[in-house]
């Protein structure tokens, strides 16, 4: 019975869980090529190497690479690593071997490089004895001498498949399928076999010499001193194993001995010779596949643990390492929460969790879930969102602040809820729905909440109201001194609970401090503070000062800090937006436990809570659970391990690989020394790696210095160091672990090159070069000195030509311009006389000839003005589309009876026949009227002249020859410039020319984006070719081109054209003469004519005076005046003239109220369109161009005197609305349309008079007169008496049943009397006949 009991301790025992074995994971999210781990081993630079399903693996601490199937070797070629990789091996070099797909290779860590050893998939096995790689292929043994660089065979076996090999200095053991081979390390090595048909999984050697063996589901054996002893199969105890498939074996530094089993990590106690089982939950840190496949132990002695499909675990066996409770997994409801606050232990040992959502949970020391509270269940919270919790270990008593559902008590022994919201006394002040904090202090509980701060006793369970701050305290601590230290948003009350007027507030914000309070945190000598933007303040209560620790001034890792905790060493728990660290105020040294690393399995958020424990255990909540460590995690192991190294180098952002022919790196870079660069190799990015596992969490960083460029150390949390655009020099690159200035640095020589151009024998180059340079500088400044005084005599002289030839332009210019008046003069006499019918024939022919002499006179002069606006680039071309073939046949068919008068052969091709192009036919005209002439003019009776029409490459090319005298070649280079004359030329002397004929066509070619050339020859003649582009594309961009209609080509002449003829002989002298008496009497109408010739002022005063009453005037400022006085009926002016021109007349007209009424006839002699635009823009209802012809402007101004009597017979009519009025002034339009508008308001008002149109208009009675008379005809109260009665022909048109009275009342007629007497003159009917449609309406 006792055995019996015995053994039921045991395997009671046996099933509880080892609590310091908590693992961390390394998986495919971290870069594993696979998740089943296979094998482990560790390099000589404390890299760990996995050996997975799926290649191989390097873990440097920081990443993870890795390398399967094919890759490139150090001789460039391709090398097939292959993929299954179930052993890995090192040397005492540090030097990796392996296994892949059953052939053996090896990775160099001095070169980086992978080799191949074996071939034929044959090799099984492989195990590392200091210098020696012993492996097994097919049934042999063969060893590696790593240092001779050979392999050597030593023992065959029977026919057996061979699964493991080990070797020790005494022995080796080889583990087949069917048994195991023990050969001792001796001369002989004579096999000594054991187990027989037992499938060998894997063999151990321990300290003590002892042999584990492992089996495939044939149980744990151990052997030692030859003595084999079968380890039992017990799943429920601790005497034995748990599985009978054993895969893997470590030892650790106690020499426990661990073995992986297919269900899971167990664990040989060598003190108490007991077998025990790892079974920890996997959301409190356990394990996370139970299939184990390989174990390895470290230099620092973490074991590695490599599981099937459940990646890599690690863990300290001689450290608690850092738990996570996963709260969402561990407990049974499915309440949403947020994040996990407060926490406390009560003298029970169990942890009270409080969450903000999930209500109120506990667990024991093993993260069993023994209660969980939620609101809504009997005897619990009334809800859920906790804010504080504290525990009264006297009373044994947990009191829970909530939001919204007040303050709560759990009575632990009695498993009693007490809620305070519910049992509250009537109007008695005490705290309501919201709780703030909670806290015991002296055996009493303070809270605050949104009524104040308050102290309970629990003993009478009665409130006593303390204070109530101008805000919410949303939380606080109390010192052992009874200081209250309360959060009031952006300051800090402090007040004193035995005296509670001695208070006093720390500003922050006033004292430069930004962002928020999060948390307070009271200690013996003052308070800790931490804001969210400015770190971690103190507040010494001694000195009243406040200390502030940042990222600027310390190593805090930032500046948001969440929540804080004292440890019972005095030293502080942090959490902020960076993870969880540890601060030492004796040392002044902050220690982050990184929030990145994969045992934090989730966020810590701002009011996430911490507990420390009696024993120094921390509790630290977050958004998924609760993180337990302790703080020896803070900590750097004492084993002595060169663990930081340079471990990749980079060079313009590409990595740089070793290689025994490199040029920079000839080993890996851990094993370099000095870097030696070129000088355009300067921009390097240096990693390095820190194989310290067992610490990881507590990295604190790096600090680097490159001595020769930095003067202090540079701190990063990141393991690299980056430096670009470096000068040339020595360099040594430091770095060490942060804040361990005790320690002696790494470091890295680095030379970069001084480029050639920086050499002393480029210098001394350079010298030489300057020397050069000046010697030349100061011979060529003389040669440009005297070239430049050439120049600028060149250029004076050319000066000189171009005002010559710009006073020749100018002189032509106003040359022609003055010859247009008396032109005019001429032109208007022999219209006069031949006018008269009494002529003889002989006399009319010849006066007939003299009109046609002043039109060609005319039509030169106008080409000197063209030539002119051609030279200053403000010609507009108007191009059409025409058959250039058609057209210059023509041309040439012009002078076809001269060619004959001068027996000369006058040809003309065209091939082909049609050929469009874009061209402006009058300027085209002038081109080759101009080449004709001068051929006709230099060839002599009974030679050729000839037109030659061809296409080319889209261009037409058209040649002009004869067989003149020809030009000289000293005349061909200047025959195209203006004012030149060639000497020598045959006719010079009997008609020289002006010089400007063919520069105004090679004008007129270039803008049509043409070329001309001329070929000749003296005595054989002379050839103009013309080419033109067939493309429309080459003038799309050009400003000075117009595209037009192809219409007929109009010769512009003083000749009234047809449609002109017509309208004169529609409009006769006697016609208009009728029609104006037909208005008023004769001669009433008034006519200003203002001309500064006197003559043509004359001949114009004898034109009109038979049909108007004339005014003259010499100047603008005499018409105007005149104008002001007369208010003629018509205005004829002249442009240019002293004191005021036309134009400024006519603008000041059209913008005067009292005159914009009068019509203006504009006459010039600049017929350019720009001058004609403008002189329309400035108001001129006409604009005639000198010379003209007189009846032509007789019946221009009959027009426009007409179209306005046609506009008042219209207005007497018609409704204003119905009548165009755009030949009208705008402000004459402005005044009608505001005139009918007034009109229309007052429609209905008899008492409506002209003062008060006049008001509405805004002008006075004589100017409304006088405007109204001109415009209508009419005086305004005919005006108004119109209007009505239109108005009323309306209404009784569209109503024939409206009454006459009525009509008349609603026109503003006093009596229908009245209004029948003027409706009848109006119309001619009375309004009864009217409205029965008994008369013709005009309306």
């Amino acid at each position: 019975m006792k055995k019996q009991i015995i053994l039921l301790f045991l395997s009671i025992f046996s099933l509880l869980p080892a609590h310091a074995e908590y693992f961390r994971n390394l998986s495919l999210q971290n870069g594993l090529s696979q998740p089943s781990v296979l094998s482990i081993a560790q390099d000589g630079l404390g890299r760990m190497w996995f050996g997975t399903q799926e290649g191989i693996n390097m873990y440097d601490g920081e990443q993870i690479t890795y390398v399967k199937g094919t890759i490139g070797n150090a001789q460039g070629d391709s090398l097939w690593i292959g993929n299954y990789v179930p052993f890995i091996a090192s040397d005492d070099k540090g030097n990796i071997f392996f296994i892949a797909d059953n052939n053996l290779f090896g990775y160099d860590i001095h070169t980086s490089t992978y080799r191949q050893y074996t071939a034929g998939s044959s090799t099984t096995a492989l195990a590392a004895y200091q210098n020696e790689i012993w492996y097994t292929r097919s049934d042999s043994l063969f060893t590696y001498d790593c240092q001779q660089d050979r392999s050597c065979f030593k023992l065959a076996f029977p026919s057996r498949t061979i699964n493991a090999l080990t070797v020790s200095e005494a022995n080796i053991y080889v583990g087949m399928m069917d048994g195991l081979c023990v050969i001792p390390r001796n001369a002989t090595l004579k096999p000594h076999f054991m187990l027989e048909d037992t499938d060998i999984y894997s063999i151990f050697e321990s300290s003590d010499r002892e042999a584990w063996i492992g089996t495939r589901m044939q149980w744990l054996y151990r052997l030692k001193d030859n003595v084999l002893q079968k380890v039992p199969h017990t799943p429920m105890s601790n005497v034995g194993i748990r599985n009978p498939q054993v895969r893997a074996f470590v030892e650790d530094d106690e020499h426990n001995i661990w073995f992986g089993t297919f269900a899971g990590l167990q664990k040989f106690d060598i003190g108490k010779q007991i077998y025990t089982l790892i079974q920890i939950p996997q959301y409190v840190g356990g394990l996370n596949h139970p299939s184990i496949f390989s174990l390895y132990k470290d230099r620092q002695g973490t074991i590695w643990i490599g599981s099937y499909y459940g990646g890599v675990n690690y863990f300290s066996p001689d450290r608690s390492g850092v738990v996570h409770y996963d709260y969402q997994t561990g407990n049974l409801s499915n309440l949403y929460y947020s994040y996990i606050g407060e926490m406390v232990k009560d003298k029970h040992g169990n942890l009270w969790i409080s969450t903000d959502g999930g209500g109120l949970s506990c667990v024991n020391e093993s993260w069993e879930l023994l209660y969980q509270f939620a609101a809504g269940r009997p005897n619990s919270i009334l809800y859920n969102n906790i804010k504080s919790i504290c525990y009264d270990s006297k009373n044994d008593y947990l009191y829970i602040g909530t939001h919204l559902g007040g303050l709560s008590r759990y009575d632990i022994q009695k498993k009693q809820f007490y809620n305070y919201q519910q049992n509250q006394l009537g109007d008695t002040l005490s705290p309501r729905n919201f709780i703030y904090q909670v806290k015991m202090w002296n055996e009493k509980l303070y809270l605050s909440s949104r009524e104040g701060v308050f102290r309970l006793d629990p003993a009478t369970n009665h409130f006593t109201f303390l204070f109530k701050p101008h805000s919410y305290c949303t939380n606080f601590d109390i010192d052992k001194d009874g200081n209250f230290y309360a959060n009031q948003a952006d300051k800090v009350m402090i007040i004193s609970l035995s005296d509670l007027s001695q208070k006093h507030f720390l500003r922050l914000q006033d004292m430069g401090y930004k962002g928020g309070i999060a948390r307070i945190r009271a200690t013996k000598d003052g308070a800790y503070i931490c804001t969210l933007g400015s770190g971690l303040l103190f507040y010494d209560k001694n000195t009243r000062k406040v200390t502030a620790y940042n990222t600027n001034n310390s190593t805090l890792p930032s500046d948001y800090c969440y929540n804080i905790k004292q440890t019972t060493s005095n030293k502080l728990i942090l959490t902020g937006d960076r993870g969880i660290t540890l601060f030492d105020p004796a040392e002044q040294t902050f220690i982050r436990l990184g929030q990145k690393e994969i045992y934090l399995r989730a966020p810590i958020i701002r009011d996430c809570g911490i507990y420390v424990s009696g024993d120094n255990k921390i509790y630290i909540g977050d958004t998924k659970g609760v993180t337990l460590l302790t703080e020896d995690e803070f900590q750097t192991s004492q084993v002595e391990i060169s663990s930081l190294y340079f471990s990749t180098l980079y060079i313009d952002n590409k990595q740089v690989q070793p290689s025994p022919e490199g040029k920079i790196l000839t080993e890996a870079l851990p094993f370099t020394k000095e870097l030696s660069l070129d000088s355009e190799q300067n921009n390097l990015l240096i990693r390095f790696a820190h194989s310290d596992y067992q610490n990881k969490h507590a990295q604190q960083g790096f600090e680097y210095k490159l001595d020769g460029l930095d003067k202090s150390w540079t701190y990063t949390p990141v393991s690299e160091a980056r430096y670009t655009n470096l000068d040339p020099g020595n360099y040594t690159l430091y770095v060490r672990m942060a804040h361990a200035a005790n320690q002696p640095p790494i470091q890295l020589a680095i030379h970069i090159a001084t480029p050639w151009y920086a050499t002393w024998w480029a210098w001394i180059l350079y010298l030489i070069t300057a020397g050069s340079v000046i010697v030349y500088y100061a011979w060529n400044r003389m040669a440009k000195l005297t070239l430049a005084q050439s120049l600028e005599k060149e250029r004076i002289e050319k000066r000189h030509i171009e005002e010559l030839n710009q006073a020749k332009l100018v002189f032509f210019t106003n040359v022609s311009h003055e010859f247009r008046t008396p032109l005019t003069l001429i032109v208007s006499h022999i219209d006069t006389l031949l006018q008269n019918q009494l002529l003889p024939p002989q006399v009319y022919n010849k006066i007939l000839k003299m009109k046609q002499s002043a039109q060609q006179m005319a039509n030169l002069v106008s080409e000197l003005l063209d030539f002119r606006r051609f030279t200053q680039n403000r010609f507009t071309l108007q191009m059409g589309k025409r058959d250039i073939g058609k057209f210059l046949k023509e041309i040439f068919l012009s002078f076809s009876d001269y060619a004959h008068q001068s027996e000369i052969c006058y040809n003309f091709e065209c091939n082909p026949v049609e050929i469009l192009c874009w061209f402006d036919a009058k300027q085209l005209e002038k081109v080759f009227f101009n080449l004709l002439s001068n051929a006709f003019k230099y060839t002599p009776n009974g030679g050729e002249i000839g037109i030659t029409v061809t296409t080319d490459n889209g261009n037409v090319k058209i040649q002009v020859y004869d067989t003149g005298c020809g030009i000289s070649d000293s005349d061909s280079v200047h025959i195209f410039d203006r004012f030149y004359q060639g000497e020598n030329q045959k006719g010079s002397e009997q008609s020289p020319g002006t010089g400007i004929g063919l520069a105004l066509t090679k004008s007129i070619v270039e803008k049509h984006h043409g070329t001309i050339t001329v070929e000749s020859e003296v005595g054989k003649g002379s050839t103009f070719t013309v080419i033109l582009s067939l493309n429309m594309n080459v003038y799309q961009n050009d400003e000075h081109v117009q595209f037009v209609d192809n219409v007929s080509e109009v010769i512009m002449t003083a000749e009234p054209l047809p449609e002109e003829k017509a309208m004169l002989l529609k409009d006769t002298p006697m016609s208009e003469n009728n029609l104006l008496q037909g208005e008023d009497k004769e001669n009433d109408r008034k006519l200003l004519l203002v001309e500064d010739n006197k003559e043509l002022l004359q001949i114009l005063q004898q034109l009109f005076a038979p049909f108007y009453q004339v005014y003259l005037a010499n100047n603008g400022k005499e018409g105007l005046a005149l104008a002001y006085e007369h208010k003629p009926n018509l205005i004829i002016s002249d442009i240019m003239m002293p004191e005021m021109s036309g134009t400024e007349m006519c603008l000041q007209i059209k913008n005067n109220i009292d005159l914009c009424h009068i019509p203006i006839i504009l006459l010039t002699a600049l017929n350019t369109t720009e001058q004609n635009i403008e002189g329309l823009n400035r108001g001129a209802d006409d604009y005639i161009s000198k010379p003209f012809n007189a009846q032509l402007l007789l019946a221009r101004a009959n027009n426009l005197v007409r179209n306005r009597l046609l506009i008042q017979h219209q207005i007497r009519k018609q409704p204003l609305s119905e009548i165009d009025l755009t030949s009208i002034n705008p402000l004459d339009q402005e005044m009608l349309r505001k005139t009918s508008q007034i009109i229309e308001e007052h429609i209905d008002d008899p008492d409506f008079d002209i003062p008060e149109l006049c008001k509405g208009v805004g002008i006075g009675r004589s100017l409304l007169y006088s405007k109204f008379k001109a415009l209508t005809g009419m005086t305004p109260n005919n005006f108004v008496l119109n209007y009505r009665l239109k108005h009323a022909a309306t209404l009784l048109r569209q109503y024939p049943d409206l009454p006459i009275s009525e009509a008349s009342d609603r026109s503003g007629f006093s009596s229908p009397v009245y209004f029948s007497r003027c409706f009848k003159n109006q119309y001619g009917c009375t309004p009864q006949t009217y409205q029965r449609g008994g008369a013709s309406k005009e309306l």
